[in-house]
């Protein structure tokens, strides 16, 4: 469902960092939303871009995201939509929203570790304010940014407690090694911090890592394959360097897309057989394993051959 929305407020909260304010025209309130989760802003030509909720979840009257001007990879559609937003969008501006959608939900642990660069902090901050205001579970966060980077953002992790703080520099390995059995770890951000992660959360299976990544991963091409389409009968071929996305598309399959990174779900398709290169961001280790999802736009066939409910 496609939301109209009005843009409240914009403020810069840190270094290449605005904030939103978004609100129904009308006052009406807005759908309820669960932590972690994000929506999709609908900007002039046909950019689509996925941003996390980085409100309080119990106020249905206005929508909070953070947005960083990504100045590097001047052609890519995440710069063309963070130069927008900095640039031309101001108070009063009318703007296309979809969701809220639900695909890096916090869950039940017995302690929890939240680490986030840039952006990444904004899924972050609603699940670090819930656990700390819970005052039930240990818990910490570590928002890694500049050194010269200061600002309201800065500040509203500070007021967290003190078991939030803003560093340069960080060891992943100690935080998963400090980590007990049950812990859960968060991380949000670029590829750099997601890659580290999961290198670190690999030498600690009791841990489990939720991940969620604002960039494409760093890995890219893969096999050629045939994709068997089980509805249709059909079967396309996906050259090495050819996403399936991309490929299921100019085969006119119409599967929903938006970000393009593998960080929003909205790409996702049933596997009916074949093994999956898990490129994404947000499927979970279970999911993973199960084998029976793929993130089309960043995943791949680990083989020659992929079934696909279609």
């Amino acid at each position: 469902m496609m939301l109209d929305l009005v843009v409240l407020a914009k403020r810069t909260v840190a270094d290449r960092m605005v904030e939103l304010v978004l609100s129904s025209p009308d006052g009406t309130d807005l759908p309820a939303w669960p932590l972690g989760a994000h929506i999709d802003l609908v900007l002039p030509q046909s950019r689509i871009r996925p941003y996390s909720l980085c409100g309080d979840p119990a106020d249905r009257t206005r929508w909070r995201v953070l947005v960083r001007h990504e100045h590097f990879h001047q052609n890519s559609t995440e710069a063309s939509a963070s130069r927008y937003i900095h640039d031309h969008l101001a108070p009063g501006d009318r703007i296309g929203c979809r969701g809220p959608h639900d695909r890096f939900r916090l869950v039940g642990a017995s302690s929890f570790a939240f680490l986030a660069s840039g952006a990444g902090i904004a899924a972050l901050l609603p699940m670090a304010r819930a656990i700390a205001a819970a005052r039930i579970y240990p818990w910490s966060l570590v928002y890694m940014s500049r050194d010269d980077e200061e600002g309201p953002l800065h500040e509203e992790v500070s007021s967290l407690g003190p078991g939030a703080t803003v560093v340069s520099k960080y060891d992943l390995d100690r935080t998963f090694a400090a980590a007990a059995p049950g812990a859960a770890v968060y991380v949000c951000g670029g590829s750099n911090l997601v890659d580290r992660a999961e290198v670190a959360a690999a030498q600690h299976p009791r841990v489990s890592l939720h991940r969620q990544r604002f960039d494409a991963p760093s890995r890219t091409g893969g096999p050629s394959c045939d994709v068997l389409l089980a509805r249709r009968g059909e079967r396309i071929h996906v050259p090495a360097e050819t996403s399936l996305l991309t490929a299921l598309r100019a085969n006119g399959i119409d599967v929903p897309f938006s970000c393009g990174a593998g960080i929003c779900g909205a790409c996702v398709v049933a596997v009916l057989s074949g093994r999956v290169e898990h490129r994404d961001s947000i499927l979970t280790r279970a999911e993973r394993d199960a084998g029976s999802q793929v993130v089309t736009c960043v995943s791949r066939a680990a083989d020659h051959h992929l079934t696909l409910d279609l």
